[in-house]
């Protein structure tokens, strides 16, 4: 993880497999948010947790594009 700003910043996670690029969306209100996605026609996950640092959601819009919302929160659990 990185911060480019005050409220900016990205994160880079490398592994063995290859795939897609996953582009995380920031939220104020995960929730919120979620229900935004279902009421414009895209798929929303309900959120998990990354414990003590926030929240994430894996998306798709109307034409199956796949992207995350992430939620800062340290009292994720």
């Amino acid at each position: 993880m990185f911060r480019t700003g005050e409220d900016q910043g990205g994160a880079i996670v490398g592994g063995q497999a290859q795939g897609p690029l996953t582009v995380y969306f920031d939220t104020e209100d995960i929730d919120a948010t979620i229900a935004k996605v279902r009421e414009l026609g895209g798929e929303a996950e309900d959120k998990m947790p990354v414990q003590g640092y926030g929240w994430f959601a894996g998306c798709k819009d109307t034409e199956g594009n796949a992207f995350s919302l992430w939620q800062s929160d340290e009292s994720a659990a």
